[in-house]
């Protein structure tokens, strides 16, 4: 096995030099573009040049600060050729949390692609003491004034001087595969981000394990729209795919998604499970919209494999779902929050499978993971080749292997703590393993809601319940030394007035709907079905309903779409007063 990440990407360039490694959309032709793993090379080889010549060197941290694109790619591998420290941040953090980042990893360059992204580095600039240098990706017409004594740079130029300077031989210095090559900060769903510090070894070794376990083939195309700032797409949809001789398409934006798929027909798509909720509350959305086409959907449905009436089936409507998704889809990896297994049966009845994988940044990422061949709806997984599981006797996994992190960047305090005496790391999430080796999560241990009355209580299965349901787009479970439950419900507007259309009842979004006792009367009877499914301590005994939903944006999400409910609590103090003082 390869070394490093550098050496790695050139073995596998020359392997595939003629193949296309990437797609792009070109902003003014508005079609994609290729690279081939030769020009990818050419051109990684040129910044390394460009790198060097801006004195970075072995150890310096180069922060990304972009969406996903070609560039990302090239700085990253650039950079780690040169033995220099990766640094992604996430498109969507606050200025305060990136600024503590910038400052923390004592970053001395900083790439960043757009307008909007360099618009956050010009409101902290005062407050990043040790950047240097900023390298802009898109031709900006910029004040370098803007940026208290740091130094512009634009890519084009940089490139341009690269190419037409006096070529010198092509080397890869030696790196030690133990060494640090990128610091990932978990976005967390509570407290300040920790700085993950990763090897060339721990990526690697994840890799291998990774394509020992899901099959990636050269001639598979991989539609890349999860951050690359995380780890599960970083691994799975970069160094899985490029380092296979795969073909990596970027999308738009998640918003151009739909179409992108269409334009692409990508044969594997790594994604998280709340976008497989959206595309299933679509189809429910337009099948509820006709009673012919709820009917015949349903006969659909019933129909078993391989049939005379499933050909029907299959030509009719499930077809036409896959067409929606490209058509040619034959693995989709889940992962960074539970999937529902039905919804997981129901695309599965497509002939879309769901594979559904765990991991964390501490573990880069995979540690277990469902097989296109050996799979269970409602797990995990089972653990990679050269990870060890074991479940504590509180329940935690904890996990030991080569792609276990080196450490907490500048904390080796919690380093220390994150491992027992024997080296197993504790994962925090809590979990069993059935009969035939499957794992399943329950929970996040530190999530866990403890009442007043000392009743322990998992919010995540309540959640996934209520989320289940058309009417409810998200929902969060609210009790942490209370006497009862309570739940945040952020409703399917559409759904709801859908429904309301349908009982021939006024429908306005300029009042206040929240409050509509129609609309309260729907729910409170809605909680009261999914009620049944739980003990007495688990049954939500009031509830508010929400207007928007919980994003990104106000930091109420995490980039993999996890809820940070202390933001949440924080956001929704009144909602909540409200809930527990009547």
């Amino acid at each position: 096995m390869e070394k490093t990440i550098p050496e790695k990407f050139f073995k596998i360039a020359e392997k595939f030099y003629g193949r296309n490694a990437f797609l792009y959309k070109n902003k003014k032709s508005q079609i994609y573009s290729p690279i081939t793993y030769k020009e990818l090379a050419e051109m990684v080889k040129i910044f390394i040049s460009s790198l060097r010549k801006l004195q970075i060197k072995k150890g310096d941290k180069v922060v990304i600060f972009s969406e996903n694109r070609p560039e990302w790619v090239i700085a990253d591998l650039a950079a780690m050729s040169i033995g220099a420290i990766v640094v992604p941040l996430h498109t969507t953090l606050s200025l305060d949390i990136l600024s503590y980042i910038i400052n923390h990893c004592e970053a001395k360059i900083l790439i960043v692609s757009n307008n909007d992204l360099l618009n956050k580095i010009m409101a902290i600039s005062e407050k990043i003491t040790f950047l240097k240098k900023i390298i802009i990706l898109e031709d900006l017409d910029i004040d370098s004034k803007d940026f208290k004594n740091k130094e512009i740079l634009q890519w084009n130029k940089l490139f341009k001087l690269a190419e037409t300077a006096e070529k010198k031989p092509f080397f890869l210095p030696r790196l030690n595969t133990n060494e640090t090559c990128s610091i990932i900060y978990t976005s967390g769903t509570t407290g300040l981000p920790k700085g993950v510090e990763l090897t060339h070894q721990n990526f690697l070794s994840n890799f291998e394990a990774a394509v020992e376990a899901i099959s990636v083939r050269p001639d598979d195309i991989f539609l890349s729209f999860l951050p690359l700032s995380h780890v599960f797409e970083r691994l799975a949809g970069y160094y899985v795919a490029l380092f296979s001789g795969a073909v990596i398409a970027y999308a738009e934006s998640i918003k151009k998604l739909p179409d992108n798929l269409k334009e692409i027909r990508p044969t594997i798509l790594i994604s998280v499970p709340r976008v497989f909720e959206k595309i299933y509350e679509t189809i429910w959305g337009k099948i509820n919209n006709s009673l012919v086409k709820k009917t015949f959907f349903f006969w659909a449905l019933k129909q078993k494999d391989n049939g005379f009436k499933y050909k029907i089936a299959n030509f009719l409507v499930f077809r036409k779902i896959r067409e929606q998704l490209g058509g040619r889809l034959r693995l989709i990896i889940s992962g960074g929050a539970p999937m529902d297994k039905q919804i997981a049966k129901f695309f599965y009845k497509f002939k879309i499978l769901i594979l559904e994988g765990y991991g964390l940044t501490e573990t880069s990422p995979v540690i277990s993971v469902n097989r296109e061949f050996d799979f269970k709806f409602g797990t995990v997984g089972k653990p990679i080749y050269n990870i060890e599981i074991k479940i504590s006797p509180e329940k935690e996994i904890l996990v030991r292997g080569l792609s276990v992190m080196k450490g907490y960047f500048k904390n080796n305090g919690l380093t220390h703590e994150s491992k027992d005496t024997e080296g197993w790391f504790r994962t925090g999430d809590m979990g069993f393993f059935d009969k035939s080796g499957f794992l399943t999560i329950i929970g996040r241990k530190k999530e866990i809601i403890i009442t007043s009355t000392g009743k322990n209580i998992w919010p995540e299965v309540i959640e996934q319940e209520l989320n289940k349901d058309f009417f409810i787009s998200q929902s969060v479970i609210i009790g942490q030394k209370r006497k009862f439950i309570s739940a945040l419900i952020v409703p399917n507007w559409n759904v709801v007035e859908n429904f309301f259309q349908k009982q021939n009842l006024f429908f306005d979004f300029s009042e206040n709907l929240v409050n509509n006792s129609e609309i309260i009367n729907l729910f409170e009877k809605i909680i009261k079905e999914i009620n049944k499914k739980f003990a007495d301590y688990e049954k939500i005994k009031k509830f508010k309903l929400l207007k928007n939903e919980f994003s990104q944006r106000e930091n109420e999400l995490t980039p993999t779409l996890k809820l940070r409910r202390h933001i949440i609590e924080e956001h929704y103090k009144k909602e909540i007063k409200e809930i527990y003082c009547n």
